[in-house]
């Protein structure tokens, strides 16, 4: 009984070392597969090249947008409402005469404001201010400083600036567009031949969400037509509105592979 206890005993711590021994194998055939493979990872991936590029399209708008108005102050805020109402109904009569179709005037802002008065620092409501504007689209651009006149003419105090724009800006972004790309690859190419390689494949590309619609003023800006309708009475200011033209700009950010 005792030898059989003891050939057990053998075996088992026979076949423990063997089991210890097997583990030990295992480890260092795994460090010997895996370690070098994690060493040569970041050798195995490709060089890249980063860019970006700015291309800009120019052309001439063929509409124009007016937002002015009427304000009105009285104590009484009926009173103001009713005198702001009169002179809207002539600012829009003005406007119709000249042959601007209905769809293209809209009203932009009205309000009604409480004014106050700071007398001994204890504000206190001493009238209202009632606001109303309309924007007008003019389609012809050189019925720009016609439909001006008009609307001051007609009694509007307030003017809220004038914009230039183009039916044509969509299709102008997208040749912006296209010329950044060709842009891009072209910086990419020249940074690549100066390291002594080439341009593989796109590993990504994508298009800057900051479109760009811009008027380059030649005439009048905004600034200079609200100061004219907030001093203009009768008096015309002719045919000075100049609409320039129109700056489109497109931005991309592109990634290539090299090789």
């Amino acid at each position: 009984m005792m030898n059989r206890t003891c050939e057990r005993g053998r075996r088992s711590m026979f076949r423990g070392g063997f089991d210890m021994l097997m583990l030990t194998a295992i480890v260092v055939l795994l460090a010997i597969v895996f370690v070098p493979a994690a060493g040569r990872a970041d050798d195995d991936l490709p060089s890249t090249v980063s860019v970006a590029a700015t291309s800009k399209v120019y052309l001439e708008p063929d509409f124009a947008e007016i937002t002015a108005g009427y304000s009105a102050e009285n104590a009484d805020v009926l009173a103001a409402q009713k005198e702001n109402s009169e002179k809207m109904d002539q600012i829009l009569a003005a406007i119709k005469a000249l042959g601007i179709d209905d769809k293209d005037v809209g009203t932009a802002n009205f309000s009604i404001e409480s004014v106050y008065s700071y007398k001994d620092d204890t504000p206190r409501i001493v009238g209202y201010r009632v606001n109303n504007s309309v924007k007008i689209t003019v389609r012809d651009i050189k019925q720009t400083a016609g439909v001006i006149n008009a609307v001051f003419g007609a009694g509007a105090n307030q003017s809220y600036g004038l914009t230039f724009g183009s039916t044509k800006a969509g299709e102008a972004y997208l040749l912006a567009l296209a010329d950044a790309v060709k842009t891009a690859k072209g910086k990419a190419e020249v940074m690549a031949g100066a390291a002594d390689m080439k341009l593989s494949r796109i590993k990504s590309m994508s298009e800057r969400n900051n479109y760009s619609y811009t008027t380059l003023e030649k005439g009048w800006s905004n600034s200079a037509v609200r100061a004219a309708g907030a001093a203009m009475d009768q008096s015309s200011i002719g045919n000075t509105i100049m609409s320039g033209s129109l700056e489109v700009t497109a931005e991309v950010d592109m990634v290539f592979e090299l090789k």
